[in-house]
């Protein structure tokens, strides 16, 4: 809770140069001028604006202060001071309140009150529901505008709380609840009686008049309407002058002293205090030709008549110049959004194009790095098969001539010698299927179709025979890796072998086709067969076993003694 000394300052010094005497706010509003000429366009010139709004609100002089406040939002809005937006709200909801566009008051004050809410500042948060209170109670909705002065005792401590006392005083006043009245403004008044507080006297006057009027104690009324006048005078605010002359005039009509209620009523008519306060004319220009009509004087009565009318045009048309103000200010509010609106949008695209280059960055770094590192591998894999073919293919192709050349010098060594040299070719053909697996070249599927239909020829031709090599088209296009080809390949020589080599086939059909994502072989040889429902682990099985398993493949004989055999292989690629 906020004290009142703390409340005092903040009001007078910081947020409410219109509590200040209005002889003092002359002499602010014109010091408060000449800087805001000089100042740039920053939150410092927010308070300058709306500081000025308030000074005027509290002169009695609205349309500047509409003006003012106006200036100070657009600039706070640009600026994205909340702070700045919220006591701009709150000056532009009094200025339009007094002027009498309430809806229009109503639309900012609640703009105001959701800022208080979300800042959680206690002072803000009265403010807000104090606002609303007004805007209300203005409107005619005295219950309602009860209801959020309420909110606002709430959350203050009770010597804090006289302005939402008098609130509630011409709330209940308002509802024909005169001893609710007289009840707040009395606890208002014991407050601000003790304070060296000018404003706040002058604001409470003529509502304790008012209370006490409406309970009919007619010399109480008086005595705090006449207060009420030298402090009106002194504060300059001219509404509080009017209505404490006003209500004097009522109190001796009432008690049947028609002379001097006219002679008070006149005041309000010819004392040019009226210019920012229309309403207060009007009552006074009524009370002046009912007074008349009683007295039976009908040029008088005709005259304030004809006042009254005038009056009540120029509010008409000033309710006109409202509604223009309104459609202005929605359209005004209409752009802020549009723009609030398009720069979230620029935002969020300006955030989803940085998250989609960095995801394409990363994308690409990938595919870099991968392609990088799959050339490494590559390189590798060429460099092993180089060294092996020149270093240890020529030492094997030097062991063979030796092993010829040895055979001639030494016939008792022919065997042996005859036997390192079948070895060292068996281990010299092996090598070069090693070397041809290793080499990055022939990863393609038609390089290893090639070499396939390249080893069938070759040992059909040397066995004499009749060779049937059918494969799919489409498998040229598909790619191996280095691990399937080395074990497609071998797997295939090695059928291929046990076929011509062991079986004593006529004839051998090999088929090669690609179904979906799948590559599948059949090869089928005429000879001598076996039984494939017994374990036999010769004519290499293991291998075919241990390829197959490398191969993530799917692997089945079919023979029978004398009626040759069939060997499917099916496995993925990608």
């Amino acid at each position: 809770m906020f004290t009142l000394t703390r409340n005092i300052v903040l009001f007078c010094i910081l947020l409410l140069p219109s509590l200040m005497t209005y002889g003092q706010q002359l002499g602010n509003i014109d010091s408060l001028k000449e800087i805001l000429h000089e100042q740039k366009n920053d939150t410092n010139k927010v308070k300058l604006l709306y500081n000025l709004s308030f000074s005027y609100v509290a002169g009695s002089y609205a349309d500047t202060a509409l003006v003012y406040a106006q200036q100070a939002l657009d600039l706070a809005e640009k600026l994205n001071d909340e702070p700045g937006i919220f006591w701009s709200e709150i000056t532009l909801c009094e200025s339009l309140a007094i002027l009498g566009n309430h809806p229009l008051a109503l639309e900012h004050s609640f703009r105001a009150l959701a800022l208080a809410e979300k800042s959680g500042d206690t002072l803000k948060l009265c403010f807000g529901n104090g606002n609303l209170a007004a805007c209300y109670y203005h409107m005619g909705d005295y219950n309602t505008s009860i209801k959020y002065a309420r909110l606002v005792l709430d959350m203050m401590d009770d010597d804090d709380s006289y302005w939402m006392w008098a609130q509630m005083t011409k709330a209940f006043h308002s509802v024909g609840q005169p001893d609710s009245a007289i009840l707040y403004a009395k606890k208002a008044y014991e407050i601000i009686k003790d304070i060296d507080f000018l404003y706040a006297k002058s604001v409470i006057s003529p509502l304790l008049g008012n209370a006490y009027a409406g309970k009919a104690s007619y010399d109480s009324a008086l005595f705090y309407y006449r207060m009420g006048i030298p402090l009106a005078i002194k504060s300059r605010t001219e509404t509080h002058l009017v209505d404490n002359y006003y209500g004097i005039a009522e109190v001796y009509k009432s008690k049947g002293n028609l002379d001097s209620a006219l002679w008070y009523c006149k005041k309000i008519v010819t004392e040019k205090i009226i210019r920012s306060y229309p309403v207060g004319l009007l009552k006074a220009a009524n009370m002046l030709a009912g007074i008349y009509e009683t007295k039976n004087i009908p040029d008088s009565t005709l005259k304030y008549l004809k006042t009254a009318i005038a009056i009540k045009d120029s509010l008409s048309n000033q309710q006109k110049t409202i509604a223009v103000q309104t459609l202005i200010y929605k359209e005004q509010e209409k752009q802020r959004e549009i723009y609030a609106f398009r720069l979230k949008f620029n935002a969020r695209l300006r955030m989803y194009a940085l998250i989609g280059g960095l995801l394409a960055l990363m994308i690409i770094a990938g595919i870099l790095v991968r392609n990088h590192r799959r050339k490494q591998l590559q390189n590798i894999r060429d460099s092993i098969a180089d060294d092996l073919h020149d270093d240890i293919g020529s030492t094997l192709s030097s062991i063979s001539i030796m092993s010829e050349l040895a055979i001639t010098r030494s016939p008792q060594a022919a065997a042996l010698l005859a036997s390192i040299g079948e070895s060292t070719i068996s281990i010299q053909e092996n090598m070069s299927d090693i070397v041809w697996a290793i080499k990055s070249g022939n990863d393609s599927f038609e390089h290893v179709l090639q070499r396939m239909n390249q080893f069938a020829s070759e040992i059909s031709d040397a066995k004499n025979i009749e060779l049937d090599f059918e494969s799919d088209g489409s498998l040229s296009g598909s790619r191996l890796s280095m691990k399937q080809r080395k074990n497609l390949y071998f797997f295939f020589k090695e059928v291929i072998n046990n076929a011509a080599k062991h079986a004593g086939a006529k004839e051998i059909s090999v088929r090669l086709f690609k179904k979906e994502h799948r590559v599948e072989m059949t090869i089928r040889d005429d000879g001598k067969g076996f039984d494939s429902n017994q374990t036999f682990n010769g004519n290499g099985m293991g291998t075919l076993k241990k390829r197959a398993t490398e191969l993530n493949a799917y692997f089945k004989i079919q023979s029978a003694v004398n009626e040759g055999t069939v060997v499917d292989l099916k496995f993925k690629i990608t």
